[in-house]
Parts: C-alpha cells; sequence; structure tokens
C-alpha cells in the first residue's frame, strides 16, 4: 500500500506541476507593450515532458531518497540507476535546475554541471567503474527535453 500512495503522489505532482505550468505560459505578461512579440510554436510531446519532468524533479526535490532507484543525492544533483548486468553500471544524472539541453546553459548553472561532474566521480570511485564515459542528449535525440548525463562503464577489476 506504501508503494501505492508514493506512485500516487508522483502522479499527482505531475498532474499538478503540469497544470501550474500550463497557467504560467498562458498568463497575461505585465505591462506588455502594445505589440505583442509572435507567438511561439505549440509545444511538441518532448516539450510537454520536458515540463512534467521539470516540474516532478522540481517538486521531489529532498524527497528523492525514498525512491528506490535513487542512488546519490546532493543539493544540486541527482543520480538514479537504470538496470543493467552486475558487470554493467548506467546511471542518469539530472540536475535541480530547469535546463532544457546544453544549448540552453547559462553561466548560472555553471554550480550544477560542476556538481554533476563532481557527482559522477563519487559513483565512479564508489563502484570502481572503468571503461566509462559520460554522455548527453541534445534537442532531437532526448526523448525527454530535459538536460541530464548518462555515466556508463563496468565494474569491477581493469581487464
Amino acid at each position: 500500500m506504501n508503494k501505492f500512495k508514493f506512485i500516487a503522489a508522483i502522479v499527482f505532482s505531475l498532474a499538478g506541476g503540469f497544470f501550474l505550468g500550463a497557467a504560467s505560459i498562458h498568463r497575461p505578461i505585465p505591462n506588455a507593450p502594445l505589440e505583442l512579440p509572435p507567438a511561439r510554436k505549440p509545444w511538441n510531446s518532448k516539450d510537454v515532458m520536458g515540463l512534467i519532468g521539470s516540474v516532478g524533479i522540481r517538486t521531489l526535490a529532498g524527497h528523492l531518497e525514498t525512491v528506490p532507484l535513487v542512488v546519490l543525492e546532493t543539493d544540486k544533483t541527482f543520480a538514479i540507476t537504470i538496470s543493467a548486468a552486475k558487470t554493467k553500471a548506467h546511471y542518469v544524472l539530472v540536475p535541480k535546475k530547469d535546463i532544457r539541453d546544453i544549448g540552453e546553459i547559462t553561466v548560472e548553472d555553471e554550480p550544477y554541471l560542476i556538481d554533476i561532474f563532481l557527482t559522477a566521480r563519487q559513483l565512479v570511485e564508489k563502484e570502481g567503474l572503468h571503461n566509462y564515459r559520460i554522455y548527453t542528449n541534445g534537442p532531437g535525440l532526448q526523448k525527454v527535453r530535459y538536460l541530464h548525463f548518462h555515466l556508463v562503464g563496468k565494474r569491477g577489476p581493469h581487464t
């Protein structure tokens, strides 16, 4: 029953965040000039999933230790594990800031990006990873429009 409550809370948080996000996108701009800028392109499904993911991450920040897949969390980053063989590791590292992709990084994002790589280092050392790589995908290759990095490697002694 506890698992059901947790899943229900996630679904409720994501649905609420989606509607709040949609409302904030469409609210009037105070002191807008007489001529408003042209309308944005409509969001595609990846953009919507990115918004939902973003709101979910903001909502769950600080409560992620209850999620069984979260293996490491800092004040700026969390890392989840993806199922893999015993000898292989696959982690997804996500900043706790709404950044869509590398093309939208600003100077203010620097602490989050540094923290992601320090978190990756902790995982590499803790898991004894070797032959590893860290990568991210651009907008055309992401399933979810939210910046995240993959850390993939092998566990155990070097061969």
